[in-house]
């Protein structure tokens, strides 16, 4: 599945070979990574940024045409095992062993799709630094958001959802969540919104050296925020929460291979499944990337790109 222009999408059939002792894997589930996919796909990422947002397999370049994608489920040609790994979206790869983790009995495999945006939401909750008792907001109800959401659910904290998408604030309240109604005074925000609005309300709502934890990646979009009234004599902070690196204070206990190991056993001990909105037949992708990118795929929170 290729990015052409600005525009389309196409998938191409191609002929691949294995370098050295690479596996074979049929794919199975592939994650879409709505927000910065729709960046990739309409050719949106900056130059300062395309080196940080490589990823394994990618193909092309970031001023299109380009192969991309993210997370990815399959199962091994070789020994029959089912792994995840990350790739573009594509329907069998050559992977090399290194980069395969091998996937519990007991975690089914469309849960299993969302094991790296998982990771992004451990990342958070670690740079969050929670107690527990916190009154936190959750600014942005799609993929990230839903699974934060859910993954604080089971820890001691007051959540509540703010959301503009009245499909998706819905369904944050039917799940059982508190929809923001302008209430102030929050422990902690978390915005995963990518937007100047979500970020400022998060801002605006927190306490007096309350913090907010920024999940929003932005490409070259320039944002407009006010920090001259309360985040400044709120003595209120930003952290920037990123994947790639896990933080500092946590890098002696935790390593890449243990943080996806507690983001396995916690997708099989709770319902993340029930966020998955939309799988989308391979063949159909292309048709999807170009809603994506145009902000018309409808309604809906994650959605897996089924082989």
């Amino acid at each position: 599945m290729w990015h052409i222009n600005p525009l389309q999408s196409e998938l191409r059939d191609v002929t691949s070979q294995p370098e050295g002792e690479d596996v074979e894997v049929r794919s199975l589930y592939s994650l879409v990574s709505n927000g910065t996919e729709a960046l990739v796909a309409r050719g949106e990422v900056g130059v300062d940024f395309m080196p940080f947002m490589a990823v394994p397999y990618m193909e092309g370049d970031f001023n299109l045409p380009i192969k991309y994608g993210y997370s990815m489920i399959g199962q091994r040609e070789d020994n029959g095992k089912y792994v995840h790994f990350m790739h573009p979206h594509q329907s069998r790869c050559w992977v090399k062993e290194e980069a395969l983790t091998v996937l519990p009995s007991d975690l089914p495999l469309e849960k299993a799709a969302l094991i790296s945006n998982m990771e992004t939401v451990i990342n958070a909750i670690w740079d969050a630094e929670i107690q527990g008792g916190e009154k936190v907001l959750i600014a942005g109800f799609g993929n990230i958001g839903a699974l934060l959401a859910e993954t604080l659910s089971h820890q001691a904290v007051d959540i509540y959802i703010l959301e503009k998408d009245t499909w998706r604030k819905n369904k944050a309240q039917e799940f059982g969540f508190n929809i923001f109604d302008d209430e102030k005074d929050f422990d902690l925000a978390f915005d995963t919104t990518a937007s100047s609005s979500g970020l400022q309300l998060c801002i605006d709502g927190i306490r007096t050296e309350g913090c907010v934890i920024n999940l929003s990646w932005y490409g070259d979009k320039k944002i407009s925020l006010n920090l001259g009234s309360s985040f400044h004599y709120g003595r209120k902070k930003m952290i920037a929460s990123q994947v790639s690196s896990i933080p500092l204070r946590k890098q002696r206990e935790w390593t890449y291979a243990s943080r996806k190991k507690l983001v396995m056993d916690l997708l099989v001990q709770h319902p993340y499944e029930k966020y998955i909105s939309d799988f989308i037949p391979f063949l159909e992708s292309p048709l999807f990337f170009e809603n994506l990118r145009k902000g018309k795929q409808g309604d809906g929170l994650i959605w897996c790109i089924d082989f």
